[in-house]
């Protein structure tokens, strides 16, 4: 086993068995090490490109996908999934949303403490303002972790009724 032995192997892992390119930089290594101490072969320089595959773009919902979703979601998860699709709010953002962080006048919502720790300020939608008004003196306070089970749950049960 020489030198296009080893290209070859690495195109298989490449081509055929689809692995990352550290994977492919791990088992080049592991060869030439065995080369190198074991059968005091160096093999030199192979001139061996690794694959690249292409980044792979996020899934994201269309509009009339989460529309779709809406119309079947009712109360507070609608409110919920509302805030997260109409603000760009991630889960943990939107749940531990105040009152006091919102901004009719202006139409805007601040995120405290969000990714990376940060402050930011983004938009409101103005249909929302009578949904939030019913939920603020019913005080939607949960434990984060009910809160997430029941947007992923109902997420997941506004798809499946699409779906069917």
């Amino acid at each position: 086993m020489g030198p296009d032995e080893v290209m070859k192997y690495l195109g298989y892992l490449a081509v055929k068995r689809q692995v990352a390119i550290n994977t492919q930089k791990i088992a080049l290594n592991a060869i030439a090490f065995l080369y190198n101490q074991f059968h005091e072969m160096p093999l030199g320089d192979l001139n061996f490109t690794f694959a690249s595959r292409p980044r792979r773009l996020p899934e994201v919902l269309n509009s009339s996908e989460v529309g779709a979703i809406l119309r079947v979601m009712k109360g507070r998860d609608k409110l919920i999934f509302s805030l997260l699709f109409g603000s760009g709010l991630r889960i943990t953002e939107c749940l531990r949303l105040r009152g006091k962080y919102l901004n009719f006048s202006q139409g805007t919502l601040t995120v405290r403490d969000g990714k990376g720790g940060k402050d930011r300020v983004t938009i409101l939608n103005p249909t929302l303002r009578p949904a939030i008004e019913v939920a603020i003196p019913s005080g939607i306070v949960l434990p984060l972790n009910y809160l997430k089970v029941v947007v992923t749950s109902a997420l997941f049960r506004s798809c499946w009724a699409i779906v069917m």
